[in-house]
């Protein structure tokens, strides 16, 4: 079998070469018919039966992106300049979009923003160039999205993204802050580790406000973070994550928003620390304000034998889950964990149900700081149910519902558009 694999994986790595040598020899070899927008390149008439225009550099203007090509990414990409150009990438339904290694990778810098709705019959791929191929794929064969937003963070006025060469900032003072729309996207095989601690996500998010839409999103075999959000109160809803490396959700740096509907599947036995869900409030300053405060509503995490826990939260950090389940963890189903010189958020687990855990539940918590711990297996939630607690909550986000997990057994919104599916 492994000998099977290697051949595999070499004929595949000799196909996407070959590729490559034709999307820089054709229009050496003749004239093509095929035009590509300004400020892109044509480097092949014929992928898989579609053009391929390639996107590189920073873009000050509204590019349209049209699903009778593919869309190659070449290096950095930036949509905008940070505080003096705005642009906005329109991406059509049934579009794909592919970087060819990890050092391909598209940005959306504060105050420009992506469109890319999709719809359940034609979602919007973001993916390697051996995947839009056909081709064996892994985790971390391109980038990933980044996306740059002028919300709230607790690392200062401002930060940046650690993974960028260039000097993109994220945080400000715009909760109500718009980078766009995500809506009904796959994004598969991203991820690269650019220096030791500075990752690329699937989605990375800084700083990204509520006017933001992200739903129907599904990262797939990411090498690093499903979703990773520093900051910001984006919501999000209806969100698949499988085989991503390590976190599958991972919040840090004061975010605080919303969640509902989400599917976690970890199939990356060999990630140790691979977690479904991580929160943290700020490494360098545990009690940094805006605490991290995600509520999560609606959900499912699938671990592995491998997985050291289902849910981690720490660093001052607090987390609010609500009507879920925690599935075949090989370590701890849910671990709250502090050195107890810091206060906690709230971390609340209503209507949570752990089956075949390592462990169920760990507070691990130094010295009496916390402001509240409760758990508990009640089967509705004040957040569905309309109760008084959730004065605190977006009460015009979270839909009503009377079941426990990511989707009821007869009506799957994981139908039509997910790889899942």
């Amino acid at each position: 079998m492994k000998r099977n694999n290697y051949v595999l994986l070499s004929l595949s790595t000799v196909a996407v070469f070959a590729f490559s040598g034709c999307f820089e020899k054709q229009n050496e070899l003749h004239e093509s018919k095929v035009t590509c927008p300004e400020h892109s390149q044509l480097i092949s008439d014929d992928f898989e039966g579609k053009p391929v225009c390639q996107l590189r550099g920073t873009y000050v203007d509204d590019m349209h992106l049209t699903s009778d090509k593919f869309w190659a990414l070449k290096g950095e990409v930036h949509v905008g300049v940070d505080g003096k150009e705005k642009a906005t990438f329109e991406i059509d339904p049934g579009t794909t979009v592919f970087g060819k290694t990890g050092a391909d990778f598209l940005i959306v810098t504060r105050g420009s923003k992506i469109k890319a709705e999709g719809t359940s019959s034609q979602p919007i791929i973001f993916t390697s160039m051996k995947d839009a191929a056909g081709l064996l794929s892994v985790p971390g064969d391109w980038g990933g999205i980044a996306i740059a937003g002028y919300a709230p963070t607790n690392a200062g006025k401002e930060e940046r993204f650690e993974f960028s060469n260039t000097d993109v900032r994220f945080g400000g003072e715009n909760e109500d802050d718009d980078s766009g729309v995500l809506k009904y996207v796959q994004i598969r095989y991203a991820g690269n580790e650019v220096r030791p601690g500075e990752e690329l996500n699937g989605l990375s998010l800084g700083g990204v406000g509520r006017k933001t839409t992200i739903d129907y999103l599904e990262v797939l075999n990411g090498k690093d973070d499903g979703i990773e959000a520093w900051g910001g109160n984006v919501n999000m809803k209806h969100l698949v994550l499988i085989g991503n490396g390590d976190d599958n959700l991972d919040f840090d740096h004061g975010y605080r928003g919303n969640i509902q509907y989400v599917y976690i599947k970890q199939t990356q036995v060999e990630s140790i620390h691979s977690r479904g869900i991580e929160t943290d409030n700020n490494k360098e300053a545990n009690d940094a304000l805006p605490r991290t405060q995600a509520n999560v509503a609606n959900f499912e995490i699938f671990g592995t034998e491998k997985s050291s826990e289902g849910v981690f939260s720490r660093r001052g950090s607090g987390l609010r889950l609500y009507n879920g389940l925690i599935h075949n963890v090989g370590g701890t189903g849910i671990v709250v964990k502090s050195k107890g010189e810091e206060r906690f958020a709230t971390n609340l687990f209503d209507g949570v149900h752990l089956a075949d855990c390592g462990r169920g539940y760990v507070e691990d918590i130094a010295s009496d700081t916390k402001d509240l711990l409760a758990f508990n297996t009640r089967y509705t939630s004040s957040v569905v149910t309309g109760g008084s607690s959730i004065a605190v909550l977006d009460n015009n986000f979270f839909e009503r519902g009377d079941f426990i997990g990511a989707f009821r057994q007869d009506s799957d919104w994981r139908q039509g558009w997910s790889l899942l599916n």
